[in-house]
């Protein structure tokens, strides 16, 4: 499919989306005999597959797709025009073991085979998924053409991985004390002050505490408490603790990555900096584009400002396959 057919899909063409169950390679059946992974879209489609955060999922498409405003009609990955595919994450439930993002990018390539798919066009990758897009750039290089790598470097930085050490610790020591569903709640809420920023907070929310009560609500912090009782819809606590502590496990070499790399990231982002995101445009092995910008959101800034991201991604993904 050439680049003009691909900004002008057919509005009216079946949108037609698989469920599949993909069987896991040996290495990786410690995380379960199976994965999860939806696929939607034209049979003659370019295949891209889309990953999101530890929280992201399989539906990509749709109304209830985790990246509204990147994957969509007006989208830089379009349903009608691509083949899209979105899988679960394969994470180890009870919370004792951490698949690495090799391990991740093994179940992806599964996925490809279980399709009978040689090559994907593009794998798209945002926070934690850009580490996956990373690690299968660097392993698996014959099973994809590019790379979009939004809000991830080549390893963790270390004032990250400190704050999610605090995070897990707070999840274990809920689950040992029977209070595991708060725990995670507060562990979200952390997660959330790091996400985003604390211009973000000021514009948003009153400060301060009303009343004598040390425990009494606060606006941020109810606004933080509502963000933890829906991350319970999505996460249990074992799951947490596994695909946590699978971002800090993240090692890629970029010199080792040659396939063209798009990189996104964000002047604000207090969980990959600039400077991480400069050092690996600098690493990378292959054609490499890097684009800092600005804005309010920080880390989640590829959620908040999707079609700034989609505006940048779009052109890239549109040139043609080797």
């Amino acid at each position: 499919m050439n680049a003009e057919a691909l900004r002008r899909p057919d509005p009216h063409a079946p949108l037609v989306a698989i469920e599949l169950d993909v069987p896991l390679p040996p290495a990786q059946r410690r995380f379960g005999a199976t994965m999860r992974a939806t696929l939607t879209g034209p049979e003659d489609g370019p295949v891209i597959a889309v990953l999101g955060g530890i929280s992201g999922n399989r539906i990509v498409c749709g109304p209830s797709s985790w990246w509204p405003g990147f994957v969509g009609n007006d989208g830089a990955v379009a349903p009608r025009a691509h083949r899209v595919l979105g899988i679960d994450f394969i994470a180890d439930e009870d919370g004792r073991a951490a698949p690495t993002t090799l391990d991740q990018a093994a179940a992806l390539c599964a996925a490809l085979d279980h399709l009978g798919i040689a090559k994907a066009h593009a794998i798209v990758g945002a926070s934690y998924g850009g580490m996956v897009a990373l690690s299968l750039g660097q392993h698996f290089a014959d099973r994809v053409d590019r790379l979009v790598v939004v809000s991830a470097g080549s390893d963790a930085h270390p004032a990250a991985t400190a704050l999610r050490q605090l995070q897990r610790r707070v999840v274990a020591l809920g689950v040992e004390n029977g209070a595991a569903a708060e725990a995670l709640s507060i562990a979200r809420g952390m997660a959330m002050l790091s996400y985003r920023t604390s211009e973000e907070f000021g514009r948003r929310f009153q400060g301060g505490l009303d009343g004598e009560d040390p425990l009494g609500p606060t606006a941020p912090g109810d606004y933080l408490r509502a963000r933890g009782t829906a991350f319970q819809s999505v996460m249990s606590p074992g799951r947490f603790l596994s695909l946590s502590a699978s971002i800090d496990r993240h090692r890629v070499d970029p010199g080792a990555i040659k396939a063209p790399v798009l990189l996104i990231g964000a002047e604000s982002d207090q969980l990959v900096p600039p400077a991480q995101m400069e050092a690996l445009a600098a690493a990378l092995g292959g054609p490499a584009e890097l684009h800092i910008l600005p804005s309010l959101y920080g880390h989640d800034m590829f959620l908040k400002d999707a079609a700034r991201v989609a505006d940048l991604a779009r052109p890239f993904l549109q040139g043609p396959a080797s």
